[in-house]
């Protein structure tokens, strides 16, 4: 491939961080279907278990966001050339996006601050699901009855 422009970089690096906070926003729409369809416990026989499952079911939309997420990094990172094979990009990604870091790969000088980028948007994402997931358990409580 060829080289690109700092430019391009930094408009991939844009294009990118609008995608992931899109990915989020999908996300977040599914979880708010998801429970509007699913009836609340106050109306169902076995509250706890309408409640445990709101919460798995909320774990499992916004993990499955996350991991479209790092996978849309891990398709720049491929795509770029950077890491060898898509396992390697995508791995990376993961390392990245959780902010744990793979001290074994590193991508090269002109594409380093991706990485740093994908850290902190990754910090971000985590953070809005960390509040649309107590707002899914208050919610739930909330309709419970207790």
């Amino acid at each position: 491939m060829e080289e690109l422009t700092p430019l391009e970089r930094i408009l991939g690096g844009v294009v990118l961080v609008g995608a992931t906070g899109m990915v989020q926003v999908m996300a977040q729409l599914t979880l708010s279907r998801m429970m509007d369809i699913f009836p609340t416990p106050r109306l169902s026989l076995h509250p706890t278990s309408y409640m445990l499952l709101h919460s798995v079911l909320a774990v499992l939309v916004l993990m499955g966001g996350h991991f479209l997420q790092v996978t849309l990094w891990a398709l720049l990172y491929y795509y770029w050339g950077e890491l060898g094979s898509f396992g390697r990009s995508f791995y990376f990604s993961l390392a990245c996006f959780t902010t744990l870091g793979a001290s074994e790969l590193d991508l090269s000088p002109p594409h380093r601050i991706a990485g740093a980028v994908e850290s902190a948007i990754g910090m971000l994402m985590f953070g809005w699901s960390t509040a649309l997931l107590v707002r899914v358990v208050q919610r739930t409580d909330d309709h419970s009855g207790s």
